[in-house]
Formats: structure tokens, C-alpha cells, sequence
């Protein structure tokens, strides 16, 4: 007979909770569906935010490689001959160097 009436009662609390869940749906449903429309607009954001960065990152450094260009070519009557000159000098040196070494001590 106790078993009887733990089951009874199990059974009867499960189609209470499928009760209310059928009644409670449509209003539990609402937040659920907010909540989601609200996290994909975020998350669009969120992608259009790093899709901004990436390009405005892009431009700054495509910019800064054209500066670079730029300097390079307006120097370049200085830095050429400069550069020609350290590497004669670089293959003209002795491949030990030039220092004297210093004195063994006993």
C-alpha cells in the first residue's frame, strides 16, 4: 500500500509540472526568445566591431608601409652610397678584427 502511494504521488506530481510547464510556456517563452534576439545582435555587433578594427588596422599599416616607402626613396641618394661604402670596407677588413689580444697570464 506505501508504494502504492509513492507512485500515486510521483505520477500525480509529474502531471502537475506537466500542468504548469503547458501553462507557464508562453510566458517563459517570451525572456528565452528576447534573450536570444538580444545575444545575436550582440554577437553582430561584436563581429562588425572586430571587421571595423581589422580594416581601420589595415589602412594604419598599409599607411606606415607607404611612409616607409616614401622615406626610403627620398633618402636613398644618402643611404646608398653610405651602405656601398660599409661594404667595402666590411669585405676589405681582416676576418679577426684588428684589436690586439690580450696577454696570457700564468
Amino acid at each position: 500500500m506505501k508504494t502504492f502511494l509513492v507512485v500515486s504521488l510521483k505520477v500525480f506530481l509529474a502531471i502537475a509540472l506537466g500542468v504548469i510547464v503547458i501553462h507557464v510556456w508562453p510566458v517563459a517563452i517570451v525572456p528565452l526568445f528576447v534573450g536570444l534576439v538580444l545575444m545575436l545582435v550582440l554577437g553582430m555587433l561584436f563581429v562588425a566591431g572586430l571587421v571595423t578594427a581589422g580594416a581601420v588596422g589595415a589602412g594604419v599599416v598599409a599607411g606606415l608601409l607607404a611612409a616607409a616607402a616614401v622615406l626610403l626613396a627620398v633618402l636613398s641618394p644618402i643611404w646608398i652610397p653610405l651602405a656601398v661604402i660599409l661594404g667595402i670596407i666590411w669585405l676589405a677588413k681582416k676576418p679577426g678584427g684588428s684589436r690586439p689580444r690580450p696577454a696570457a697570464t700564468a
